[in-house]
């Protein structure tokens, strides 16, 4: 599971990153920028951050928190 800190909760991202692939039926590909790893781009447009990516796709980031998964 690969996680990022989103301020107060830790994202699993593996999780949000699979939802989104199959609601979008197309791929997501991860940007190989060490210095925002967080950036990915889906359908040629471009998110920055892990909240941004979920608010496009109509789905609560507080779905995909560590501590929500481990429930």
């Amino acid at each position: 599971m690969t996680s990022h800190n989103t301020g107060s909760n830790a994202v699993d991202v593996d999780a949000l990153l699979a939802a989104i692939n199959e609601i979008s039926e197309s791929e997501v590909r991860r940007t190989d920028n060490a210095e925002h790893p967080q950036r990915v781009s889906v359908d040629g447009r471009n998110f920055h951050t892990w909240p941004e990516l979920a608010d496009a796709f109509e789905l609560d980031i507080r779905d995909f928190s560590v501590a929500e998964i481990n429930r």
